[in-house]
């Protein structure tokens, strides 16, 4: 007797929000442009503190915001899906970058311009971005891999956009701290408490359901903001915030080194051994 084969599993439903999520940004915006950076400037009152605070020879870029992508408010059958990926600081000296510099950054540039493999025409990104990747199409259930459709989602009512402009990338430094020459963060404990209060203004207005920490630095910076989590696994937990309770998904950073590497490539032991099954069981108990 022939065994019947299981049944595919239907797509989840997913839809977008987008008048929800200009009013996100535009709060977003109001924040930064009193706290951080304004349309005149850099206006930060911690400034002349966390500039007192480096070693020497250690350089500020000031004013390095997020990333939110203009489809960041979705539901996933009925229920609200909001994805913060949030790391430790952005590695290049930019100063004075806009939130919408930022998304055409990662949205137009490393997500559009480029693929997650060099290929004629396109660069390949780098470690940190093809780890984020995979950790989106896990997220969207698209499975990992290299393939360019593959970064498209749809929405029930026909709208396809990229992966990256369906999440938020929230650094905990709006300001970077390097060498010159370098780009190892030289961030000073200052600097990271100071800018403590905007990454939990930034999770305020944000509301993330979905939380995805890259780098053990970012564990031990944001510790304070997350305060006592309900364990689920060593790499997954829920946190409690100001309206929202999210699932907090633990890893190190993709551009680690071996064996804690998870950006390098597809099939690359941490990814596989770690992040897929942890981001698998996020995505089941958040449905």
């Amino acid at each position: 007797m022939t065994k019947a084969k299981p049944e595919t599993p239907a797509p989840a439903a997913l839809q977008a929000n987008p008048a929800a999520t200009t009013r996100r940004l535009a709060a977003l915006k109001a924040y930064m442009d009193s706290n951080v950076l304004s349309p005149t400037g850099f206006c930060c009152a911690s400034e002349a503190a966390c500039r007192e605070s480096l070693r020497p020879r250690v350089e500020m870029a000031e004013g390095q915001l997020s990333h939110l992508g203009y489809h960041f408010d979705l539901t996933r059958n009925g229920k609200p899906l909001r994805i913060v990926v949030a790391g430790q600081e952005y590695r290049e000296s930019v100063t004075h970058m806009s939130l919408r510099a930022r998304h055409e950054q990662i949205h137009g540039g490393s997500g559009l311009a480029c693929r997650y493999y060099h290929s004629p025409g396109h660069a390949a990104r780098n470690p940190h971005m093809r780890g984020t990747t995979s950790a989106l199409r896990l997220i969207f259930d698209k499975g990992l891999g290299a393939d360019w459709d593959g970064e498209f989602v749809e929405t029930t009512e026909g709208d396809r956009f990229h992966v990256f402009d369906g999440f938020a990338l929230a650094n905990v430094l709006l300001c970077g701290a390097h060498r010159p020459g370098s780009a190892h963060g030289a961030a000073s404990k200052v600097m990271r408490r100071n800018c403590l209060k905007h990454f939990a203004a930034t999770l305020q207005i944000l509301e993330p359901t979905l939380l995805v920490l890259q780098g053990e630095g970012v564990q031990e910076w944001i510790a304070p903001v997350l305060g006592l989590m309900e364990e689920i696994t060593p790499h997954l937990a829920r946190a409690k915030l100001a309206g929202s309770d999210p699932l907090v998904c633990r890893f190190s950073h993709p551009s680690a080194r071996a064996p804690l590497a998870w950006g390098n490539r597809i099939d690359a032991p941490y990814l596989t051994e770690v992040v897929e099954p942890t981001i698998r069981l996020a995505v089941s108990l958040a449905n």
